[in-house]
């Protein structure tokens, strides 16, 4: 038996992997079957992209399109759930992201196989819980097929019926039975970093939804603040050098190429998702090491400006009371 899946997605300007997450979702679940909220995207190839695929069926909803609507994406996302129920009711709802791949864990492996994800829900058709997706496997940009497994970023999802609320970002809700949750071995294999330039277009584009034309100080204060959306702000401080690091170090790593297989069966240029550098260059080390510690040294130096001034004005405040 094949279920009635949906997705439900909102994105703005995902111009490396709309194109690819589309194909990728329209072969496992019909273009039908397929919801995606635009969050006013301008990116011409994003915007072709889109037009291309209601084409074939995908409905694509221009509604949103307003910066405040990216923070209510939970609200926007749970009352299209409600609303199929109502009209065009399937087994399951998945609110997903663009950088985010429906897959499931068999046997200790990871599964792009519909037989196998089917498998993996027909239990909970009808379960009136918050089901939730335990983990999901995060890609290097600079290591193709080696993920990360991620088990503190828990997801949900909703069988027939029971979806009540969903929060931003996907990792809580309620349903109608109340907040009760049923785990299952779906997951995502999510393309959350993207080549450095890339990651740092869509970060800028996510916090200037807060902070506009932030400079290196206000992205500072930002993070210290600890508001929606500051984990972008970090990237917008992050050096190359810093970036290609993080992946060289990372502790837990899968190696499983079941994804980018079936990428290329569908004539994706996987290419595209990783670093065109060679990293192990010495004239690409040089060149991000550079970088690095230039930027580093303008940074120390506008910390010693910021704590002189401030010295300053303090010692002016201790010499105008004395004198008064």
């Amino acid at each position: 038996m094949s279920l009635r899946i949906a997705l439900i997605m909102m994105q703005k300007n995902e111009t490396l992997l709309l194109d690819p997450w589309l194909k990728y979702h329209e072969t496992m679940i019909s273009a039908q079957s397929i919801f995606v909220f635009d969050n006013g995207s301008n990116d011409p190839h994003t915007l072709a992209t889109l037009n291309a695929a209601e084409c074939r069926g995908v409905t694509v909803n221009r509604k949103y399109n307003q910066l405040q609507d990216y923070s209510t994406t939970g609200i926007i996302v749970a009352e299209l759930i409600k609303y199929l129920d109502r009209e065009n009711p399937h087994d399951f709802y998945f609110p997903i992201d663009c950088d985010e791949f429906l897959a499931c864990k068999v046997n200790g492996q990871l599964s792009c196989s519909r037989d196998d994800l089917d498998r993996s829900l027909i239990d909970f058709i009808g379960n009136d819980k918050v089901l939730t997706i335990p983990r999901k496997y995060v890609n290097s940009p600079y290591h193709p097929n080696r993920y990360s497994e991620i088990p503190w970023c828990k997801k949900c999802f909703f069988a027939q019926g029971a979806c009540q609320s969903l929060v931003f970002g996907f990792h809580a809700g309620t349903s109608k039975a109340g907040s009760g949750e049923a785990e299952t071995n779906i997951t995502y294999i999510d393309f959350h970093y993207n080549p450095y330039q890339e990651h740092r277009r869509l970060s800028k584009q996510k916090i200037e939804y807060f902070v506009a034309n932030p400079t290196r100080k206000e992205l500072a204060s930002y993070i210290k603040s600890q508001r929606f959306n500051f984990h972008a702000a970090m990237v917008l401080l992050e050096s190359e050098y810093s970036y290609l690091h993080t992946f060289n170090n990372q502790p837990k790593t899968l190696l499983d190429s079941s994804l980018l297989d079936r990428l290329e069966e569908l004539d994706v240029d996987v290419s595209k998702l990783f670093s065109d550098s060679n990293v192990k260059s010495l004239r690409f080390q040089a060149k991000i090491v550079t970088q690095h510690f230039y930027q580093e040294t303008i940074d120390l130096a506008d910390q010693i400006i910021f704590t002189l001034r401030s010295l300053a004005g303090t010692i002016k405040r201790l010499i105008r009371n004395q004198t008064q």
